[in-house]
């Protein structure tokens, strides 16, 4: 077999490179789980990461978006090669052809043409001025002696490879000036298109749509928004396990542990010997909240009424404590409205029947269970901008 499968689904033959199989998303995808120094650093660091690192100095030293966007991708040929430590590639002349062709076809693909040898000499500086600093900052021991003066102040914290991959799409973006219209509100920019297509045809909405780059930015929201799912579940899991030390009391065991956002096949996100919970770590918008109104109705009727846990107290742990209990104590809403896509009506059928709004419901069981904002354990802040949740 003379090809390998990429992340998109491309049987890509390294040694014939077909340019229409390059895909950035296959590339952000590659880069941000290749870790640098063949894995020799104090910790995670990835190829995408380094190579965000790269572009982001360009920017700042005041080069061009052609080799902003050249410090983005010249690494972009070990997502279909691999790397290979410097010592050893030296000596590899076949090895270092094929990979010079391919990153030829790669720039080609996203710049149009390969790099002059001034871009060149740009690039390879700025990658080995980064290199100098992420060696000294993430080895055990002092690399350089020399640093270099650097304009833009590299990230080398530990970045998880769904953040850096979302961080790679999203500077490859900005770089090709993809973003600007999008940075209107999205409401706005639809009202415009709206009303900019009235008494317009067929011709207009494809000139429309070949101008500005429609598909592209389609398929990459599309790609953007299969991340965000996985992000969800990280921000989830990682909550509760950050969580989980400021709550348990000394003497308290783990029975059961559900980190996965969602339907995990568990009634609830943690039971422990003294407690059932729930974790919510979405921060209620100061208007539209209708969908979180619903799952956290939900989930407080499920921890009201369940008699599975006796002797254990029930929690809800979240980022809007205050808007919750407000919701809940204040809503009028019907339970019919707010349980209207639950399965809660079937498990419970009688609880519409007792009960005609939300504060009537929580007016009776509003002492079995406590709701407990997380700012009381972890600060948020700097989230969302010295905002107080």
């Amino acid at each position: 077999m003379d090809y390998i499968s990429t992340f998109m689904g491309e049987a890509f033959t390294p040694l014939a490179p077909n340019i229409e199989q390059i895909h950035i998303e296959d590339i952000a995808h590659a880069l941000s789980l290749m870790c640098r120094a063949n894995g020799h650093f104090v910790r995670f660091y990835s190829v995408a990461q380094h190579s965000i690192n790269c572009a982001n100095e360009a920017k700042a030293r005041g080069l061009s978006e052609r080799v902003q966007l050249a410090c983005l991708l010249h690494d972009a040929s070990e997502a279909y090669l691999s790397d290979i430590t410097k010592p050893v590639k030296k000596h590899l002349s076949d090895y270092r052809e094929i990979e010079n062709r391919l990153q030829d076809v790669i720039y080609t693909k996203f710049l149009g043409l390969p790099l002059s040898d001034e871009e060149s000499s740009r690039v390879h500086q700025i990658d080995h001025d980064i290199l100098v600093c992420e060696f000294n900052a993430l080895m055990k021991m002092k690399v350089f002696d020399t640093i270099p003066n650097m304009m833009s102040n590299p990230v080398f914290d530990f970045l998880g490879f769904i953040e850096t991959e979302a961080e790679f799409i999203n500077t490859f973006m900005v770089i090709q000036g993809q973003t600007p219209q999008e940075q209107k509100d999205v409401r706005t920019l639809v009202s415009e298109l709206e009303s900019g297509f009235l008494n317009r045809g067929k011709e207009d909405v494809l000139a429309f749509v070949d101008e500005n780059k429609i598909t592209e930015i389609f398929t990459e929201k599309l790609y953007i928004k299969k991340l965000s799912a996985q992000v969800d579940t990280a921000i989830h899991a990682y909550g509760i396990l950050l969580s989980l030390p400021m709550i348990l009391d000394d003497d308290e065991t783990i029975e059961y542990l559900s980190l996965g956002a969602g339907n995990t096949g568990k009634p609830f996100d943690l039971s422990t010997s003294k407690r059932i919970a729930e974790f919510k770590f979405a921060k209620w918008d100061t208007k539209n909240n209708t969908i979180r109104q619903n799952k956290i109705f939900e989930n407080f009727l499920e921890l009201a009424i369940d008699v599975g846990s006796v002797g254990k107290k029930k929690y809800i742990y979240c980022l809007s404590a205050e808007e919750i209990v407000k919701f809940l104590t204040n809503s009028e809403r019907a339970l019919g409205s707010v349980l209207s896509r639950s399965s809660i009506n079937k498990k419970h059928p009688d609880i519409q029947s007792r009960y005609k709004t939300v504060k009537e419901f929580y007016a009776d069981y509003k002492h079995e269970v406590e709701i407990v904002g997380l700012n009381e354990f972890l600060d948020f802040s700097d989230v969302y901008g010295g905002e107080s949740l």
